[in-house]
């Protein structure tokens, strides 16, 4: 009976996660994974058929954990509004991750329509609906406006290390989120 790996693709996932977070989405490469886990190259490619296939599956990893952050912190009133708002603090919290996920090139080729449309986004859209009678497209314009909006002021925490407190952060989604809906009423 051959031995037990050593290494398994969780352990794998794990410490590429650790260097994403630690040194961003580019330190990962077979040499510093290997050095992370203490091991030749050969586990990696055992269990990975190249580092491309790897990343595919750290980034799923990655999406996960900004799922679960951002589900554990959804409440039921106006979820687009506590969705930017918790967006921005994942952005505060996570830097790098966010970076990987948001401001590198893993959503290459994607419209701000396919990224709207996603399942994760369709609840927000219909909670509009509830919240402001808008008719779907118009819905979906505040969504996008909203979307941009939180995503440049992410931007601006993660690029440039600009300092905002949560409640200053709140009133200018809520603000932003006003002035909005009033453009599309």
């Amino acid at each position: 009976m051959p031995p037990k790996p050593l290494i398994s693709k969780g352990d794998i996932i794990k410490a590429a996660v650790g260097l994403v977070r630690e040194r961003g989405i580019e330190s990962i490469n077979a040499r510093s994974l290997a050095n992370a886990l203490n091991c030749s190259t050969r586990p990696l490619f055992r269990i990975y058929r190249n580092m491309e296939e790897l990343k595919g599956d750290v980034f799923e990893e990655l999406n996960n954990y900004y799922n679960c952050y951002m589900d554990s912190k959804m409440i039921s009133e106006n979820k687009l509004i506590n969705q930017c708002i918790n967006y921005i603090q994942f952005a505060q919290k996570e830097h790098i991750i966010f970076s990987a996920l948001f401001m590198s090139k893993a959503i290459k080729g994607l419209s701000i329509q396919d990224i709207i449309q996603t399942e994760k986004n369709k609840f927000l859209i219909e909670d509009i609906i509830d919240i402001t009678g808008f008719p779907i497209d118009k819905a979906n314009n505040l969504v996008i406006n909203m979307w941009f909006y939180s995503h440049g002021i992410a931007t601006q925490i993660v690029s440039n290390g600009i300092v905002i407190s949560s409640k200053v952060i709140s009133m200018l989604i809520e603000n932003a989120f006003k002035r909005f809906s009033l453009d599309l009423s």
